[in-house]
């Protein structure tokens, strides 16, 4: 490992007061030569990171087939008794999406290769192509032709965001320019015939969505392609910490700025009062369900669970406190983001109708009063991200990622 310890007795100084003027820099570089980070990794590989693809990867199952899947809800389309199941299935979805957000956080390996493929394969949001309601129309229709291929589809028109739209939109009629011609006709058919396409299509999803899980466990497990090997392997190290930083900077580029920052026009990126538009998971309006498990998921990373994690290189490097005052701010974040109502897109929705931001900046400045709110989730959020590029980045001794370099709120 690269280890720089030149500012770690001034970081100790400024951060915490916690280091005494005995500790040497040869006692700090005994530290860190002491600290296992070999066994660190195996711990985030078998105690963190696998678990949790597992656990994705048992709701995508139960998403596809069984009681409450998309199939029982499909088979009973037929069945007057049939539409009742439509809340069953909504409620699967919402499970598996919560395990999702949860492996947002742990985009490495073979989820991160190739541009993220396997991980825009199950959920665009944040990719260069994020959902759109066209091209999963497209698919409804193109799906009832014998020779379709899901795999030749975009994944703008697949993953959990797309069955999202199928599951939760109540309007049955296409979003697609007049030109299109899969389209051109669907509006028509009666009710009952467009229920069974999108259910068909929905179908389809649900299987893909089970099967890409399957793939990323198997990718990691030592039957598989037993990309474990490589993640312990000490050879990879350094790399391999880097990534796992790196990925669990998803809490600011993504949940800070994406999914809160630019909804509530806080982030540079919207230049409207609010921009609803951009709000994350917007049919079944769970998005500050979404941002909690990112949090939860953060608290993990962080830690290691119970073995040893990140936050053990901080008492290794005799920042127990700066350790204690980091784990409190996510915590307290996390509790600021644990409600439902008003939805994230209810509450941008009013924002931009009021023509104004000043009560959302305010809220996001001083959310220790403002509870309950998105702007107020942000700035407890902002809170984690500053210590995040501070603290967290200074005692590890790890450069921030590429994407990472500015802060747009």
């Amino acid at each position: 490992m690269r280890i720089n310890r030149a500012v770690l007795p001034l970081l100790a100084l400024i951060v915490s007061g916690c280091v005494g003027d005995d500790q040497s820099s040869n006692a700090e570089s005994e530290s860190a030569r002491n600290f296992d980070y070999q066994g660190m990794m195996a711990n985030y590989a078998d105690n963190v990171i696998l678990p949790e693809y597992r656990n994705f990867a048992e709701e995508a199952e139960a998403l596809a087939q069984g009681p409450g899947s998309v199939a029982s809800y499909c088979d009973r389309l037929y069945n007057p008794e049939g539409m009742a199941d439509v809340e069953r299935v909504r409620d699967q979805w919402r499970r598996a999406m919560y395990r999702w957000q949860r492996v947002e956080l742990f985009q490495v390996g073979p989820l991160a290769a190739n541009g993220g493929a396997l991980r825009n394969r199950i959920y665009s949001f944040g990719s260069s192509a994020p959902l759109s309601q066209c091209a999963v129309d497209q698919g409804v229709v193109l799906a009832q032709r014998e020779d379709f291929d899901l795999m030749t589809r975009s994944v703008n028109a697949r993953g959990l965001d797309a069955l999202e739209y199928l599951l939760f939109s109540e309007d049955l009629n296409y979003h697609c320019p007049s030109q299109i011609n899969e389209t051109q006709g669907w509006n028509d058919l009666p009710e009952q015939t467009r229920r069974e396409q999108r259910c068909d299509y929905a179908q389809r999803l649900a299987d893909d969505i089970e099967a890409a899980s399957q793939t990323l466990v198997e990718a990691w497990e030592p039957e598989g392609g037993d990309y474990r090997f490589e993640w312990v392997n000490p050879a990879n190290q350094e790399v391999n910490l880097k990534a796992l930083s790196d990925a669990l900077f998803y809490i600011e580029l993504e949940t800070k700025d994406r999914k809160l920052g630019v909804p509530t026009g806080i982030n540079a990126s919207c230049s409207a009062a609010a921009c609803p538009d951009a709000v994350e998971s917007p049919f079944s309006e769970s998005s500050m369900r979404n941002i909690n498990a990112n949090l939860d998921a953060f608290l993990v990373g962080f830690t290691g669970g119970n073995g040893l994690g990140f936050d053990d290189i901080f008492v290794q490097e005799g920042f127990a406190r700066v350790r204690d005052e980091f784990e409190d701010t996510i915590i307290k974040a996390t509790a600021g983001t644990d409600y439902s109502r008003p939805s994230l897109l209810e509450e941008t929705r009013a924002q931009a109708q009021s023509g104004s931001d000043a009560d959302c900046r305010n809220a996001a400045a001083n959310p220790d009063v403002h509870v309950g709110s998105a702007c107020a989730a942000h700035g407890f959020v902002k809170r984690v991200t500053d210590r995040l590029r501070t603290d967290f980045i200074t005692i590890v001794n790890l450069d921030l990622p590429e994407r990472g370099q500015s802060d747009n709120d």
